[in-house]
């Protein structure tokens, strides 16, 4: 219940529980939100103690060491990780839950719209940031964050949709469906189709 408070998941009656499935209008709208709070959280930033400094380069390592195990699944939690921890560093609890939703819904977007894994690009950007906040430049670590949420939005393919029958189809082992060519139906030998159209 509380999942679906959250926008994670929603209940169907008598069929059961599912994973949302972000539309894409939904991708755009969750990138603006956490562009809007986490700049605005770093801007209002005005040092890193050096307990917030080890946490976010023992967090970093981690990334580097998912990296090189080729450990995709822990991987993908660590790169939506990284924005909470610096949340947390605020002392904010309303922000910390706030980007963890909206982090737990960037994972469910990235799964149906991130065509490419873009692993290392993504761990720069946060390298780039946590520079930035090392140095007390908090303002340019914000525009940092900005950059870098704009890069991971570029990579996502918002055309895709997902296929509503999908479970459907899987539980069936149906094939997608798909329209017959033009070719498919004007070819006299093809006896697959119904009411194929003659040729003239």
């Amino acid at each position: 219940m509380r999942l679906e408070t959250r926008g994670i998941v929603h209940v169907s009656p008598r069929r059961g529980w599912f994973v949302v499935e972000p539309s894409a209008e939904e991708a755009i709208e969750v990138y603006e939100a956490r562009r809007v709070i986490e700049a605005g959280l770093l801007r209002s930033m005005r040092v890193l103690t050096d307990e917030g400094r080890e946490a976010l380069d023992a967090h970093l390592n981690e990334e580097k060491s998912a990296m090189a195990a080729g450990d995709r699944q822990r991987l993908t939690y660590l790169m939506g990780d990284f924005h909470i921890r610096i949340a947390e560093l605020s002392g904010n609890a309303i922000i910390v839950d706030i980007l963890r939703d909206l982090t737990a819904r960037t994972i469910l977007i990235s799964m149906l719209y991130q065509s490419e894994f873009h692993a290392a690009q993504s761990h720069d950007g946060h390298c780039r940031i946590f520079e930035a906040m090392q140095a007390g430049d908090f303002a340019r670590a914000a525009e940092l964050s900005i950059e870098h949420l704009d890069e991971v939005e570029m990579g996502l393919d918002l055309t895709t949709r997902p296929d509503p029958l999908s479970e459907l189809r899987s539980s069936l082992s149906l094939p997608p469906k798909t329209v017959p060519s033009v070719s498919q139906l004007s070819d006299p030998k093809n006896h697959n189709f119904k009411g194929a159209i003659k040729p003239c």
